[in-house]
C-alpha cells in the first residue's frame, strides 16, 4: 500500500513577488475613492482597512480587541474587515503589526490605510508600520496608503510604493511635496480639469516612469 504523499507547506514569503503598493494623495473630493474603486476589488476574499472615517464598504469592527480576535480567528484564511477606532499612533501601530502577521505569499491581501498623516510622523515610520511597508511585497500584500496631507506623512511609505496617484490638493505645501515626488512643476500638478459629477483628472506615476495625466468619467 502506497504511503500518502505529504505536501510541502507553502512558504509564507516569496521574494519574487512584484511591488504593488500604491500611495494615493488628494484633497477631499479629488477622486481618491473613485480611483480605489477602479483598482481594488472590495469583494475579494482578503481585504483589511484602517478606516477611521468609515469610508469603505466592508464589515466593520470598532475596537482593537475585536479586531485582534478576528485576526487570530481568520489567520491566513478569508478576512474582510474595516477597523474604525480612535486614530492614534498607538492604535495604528498595533493594527499594522496584526495585519502583517497574517500576510502570506500564497494568500494575497489588499491593505488600505486611510489618512496616514494622522497616525504617522514625517521622519522614519514606526516599527510595525515600517516593517509592513518594507516587507509586505514578499508576503503577498498590497498597501494602498491614502492621505490629504502628504507633507505630514512618513517618508518610508513614499519609498515603498510603486504607484503614486495625485489628485487636486488643498495647500501649497502639499503641491510642493508632491511635485518633487512626481517630477513635475507645481503648475503642471495643478493643471487638472475636474467637473463635478462628470469627470475627475489626476496624475499617476509608475515607478520611475514619467507621470501621466488620466481621467475618470462618470
Amino acid at each position: 500500500m502506497r504511503k500518502p504523499i505529504k505536501k510541502k507547506p507553502l512558504k509564507r514569503m516569496n521574494a519574487d513577488l512584484e511591488q504593488r503598493n500604491q500611495l494615493i494623495i488628494g484633497a477631499s473630493g479629488s477622486g481618491k475613492s473613485a480611483f480605489l474603486r477602479k483598482t481594488i476589488n472590495f469583494k475579494c476574499a482578503r481585504i483589511v482597512a484602517w478606516d477611521p472615517d468609515e469610508d469603505y464598504p466592508l464589515p466593520r469592527v470598532r475596537s482593537m480587541a475585536a479586531f485582534e480576535k478576528l485576526v487570530k480567528k481568520c489567520g491566513f484564511g478569508k478576512i474582510r474587515v474595516s477597523l474604525t477606532v480612535e486614530p492614534t499612533e498607538e492604535n495604528f501601530e498595533r493594527w499594522a503589526g496584526l495585519v502583517f502577521a497574517i500576510c502570506h505569499a500564497a494568500a494575497p491581501m489588499e491593505i488600505l490605510a486611510d489618512e496616514i498623516a494622522d497616525v504617522t510622523r514625517i521622519a522614519k515610520a514606526s516599527p510595525k508600520w515600517g516593517e509592513m511597508c518594507r516587507k509586505v511585497r514578499k508576503y503577498g500584500g498590497r498597501i494602498s496608503a491614502i492621505t490629504q496631507r502628504p507633507q505630514e506623512a512618513d517618508k518610508t511609505i513614499f519609498n515603498q510604493t510603486h504607484i503614486k496617484w495625485v489628485g487636486a490638493l488643498s495647500s501649497a505645501k502639499a503641491y510642493k511635496a508632491m511635485a518633487d515626488e512626481m517630477d513635475l512643476t507645481t503648475s503642471e500638478l495643478k493643471a487638472l480639469d475636474n467637473i463635478p459629477r462628470k469627470q475627475i483628472q489626476y496624475w499617476i506615476r509608475e515607478g520611475t516612469k514619467p507621470a501621466t495625466k488620466e481621467t475618470i468619467k462618470f
